[in-house]
């Protein structure tokens, strides 16, 4: 696995959760929270990891030793803010980050080569998304930090939908195979807990070799 250089890394943790009744971020898999899943994974493949939350307890208690930061548009306006938001901080950590990766906070078992995939082949895309047998997978992306003013203009003309942006905007899918288990698995209600063990569990018994 390499730890790539390139680009910058954001948990996207803004959401409700609605479906799930309480803060998703903090649902536990075999006694570790789905945050710190996410984060134990991402950081085996970038070297800047941030959080994108609008949680006062997390702007509060930083015990993940990360930078986190609020959506910069306020108004709890969906992933696209969150994407937004972790372009800004990018830029703003360092001026010669070109790329962001985000990783949903409810989706701890993405691929350990996520980040060099997104990379092979890259040509002169602007988006890259992943993609599942048939699903794709909009939140699971890496994004040209060139396309700030652009998605800030989209939010304020109230375009909320991550595909309704990304199909305007010349993207790439990327298809990882599913054998045992989708790897972007996201647990939305407190029923998908129990398939989050399971496949916890089988993650661990087979690693990603079979992905």
């Amino acid at each position: 696995m390499k730890i790539n250089k390139q680009a910058f890394g954001v948990i996207l943790s803004g959401g409700l959760s609605r479906r799930m009744g309480s803060d998703k971020s903090k649902m536990k898999i075999q006694n570790h929270t789905l945050i710190e899943l996410v984060i134990e994974k991402a950081k085996k493949q970038l070297r800047t990891l941030a959080i994108n939350s609008n949680k006062p307890n997390d702007l509060a208690d930083n015990k993940y030793n990360l930078d986190i930061f609020e959506d910069s548009i306020k108004g709890n306006l969906g992933p696209l803010a969150g994407i937004l938001s972790g372009m800004e901080w990018a830029r703003e950590k360092d001026k010669q980050c070109k790329w962001v990766v985000f990783f949903p906070v409810d989706s701890p078992f993405f691929p350990d080569n996520l980040v060099e995939k997104f990379f092979e082949g890259l040509v002169n895309e602007k988006i890259v998304v992943a993609k599942s047998g048939e699903r794709i997978h909009p939140v699971f992306s890496m994004w040209n930090i060139e396309l700030i003013d652009s998605l800030r203009q989209s939010l304020k003309n109230n375009e909320r939908k991550i595909d309704n942006f990304t199909k305007k905007i010349n993207s790439r899918l990327v298809k990882f195979p599913i054998i045992s288990y989708d790897p972007f698995f996201n647990v939305n209600y407190p029923s998908d807990l129990i398939k989050a063990n399971e496949i916890f569990e089988l993650q661990n018994s087979i690693g990603d070799k079979l992905q």
